[in-house]
């Protein structure tokens, strides 16, 4: 898949999670099987907004050519999702979510395969 297109992709994701989470932040947490409490919808509010810069920054990297400047920012999304995907399978063996957790695991490893060829790419 093209470097533009999956850039758009994580942008419309990154969207799509800084709305709900301002706008419904005890949904995640449900889905999660978090109890539900003041500082987790706060904390929930605060990653919201940092999607929306992300959001944003994506939208910016969506125009960038420089193969090495493409490589770099796919090895950052494949960190990110890689580190994602971990953080939410510790937690569930840990038994501190829900089987729920999963709900986000799998969007997260289609984006670090997604990212993962343009990462490799050669020159």
């Amino acid at each position: 898949m093209r470097y533009s297109t999956v850039i758009f992709l994580t942008q419309i994701l990154f969207c799509g999670l800084a709305v709900g989470l301002l706008g419904a932040p005890g949904f995640f947490a449900s889905r999660f099987g978090l109890d539900p409490s003041v500082g987790a919808e706060v904390m929930a509010r605060r990653a919201g907004v940092i999607f929306v810069a992300l959001a944003l920054l994506f939208h910016a990297l969506r125009r960038v050519e420089e193969p090495g400047l493409q490589r770099a920012v796919a090895r950052a999304g494949v960190v990110m999702m890689g580190g994602l995907i971990a953080l939410g399978l510790i937690e569930w063996a840990a038994g501190r979510v829900g089987p729920g957790i999963l709900f986000a695991v799998l969007p997260e490893a289609i984006y670090a395969a997604l990212y993962a060829p343009i990462a490799l790419r050669k020159g």
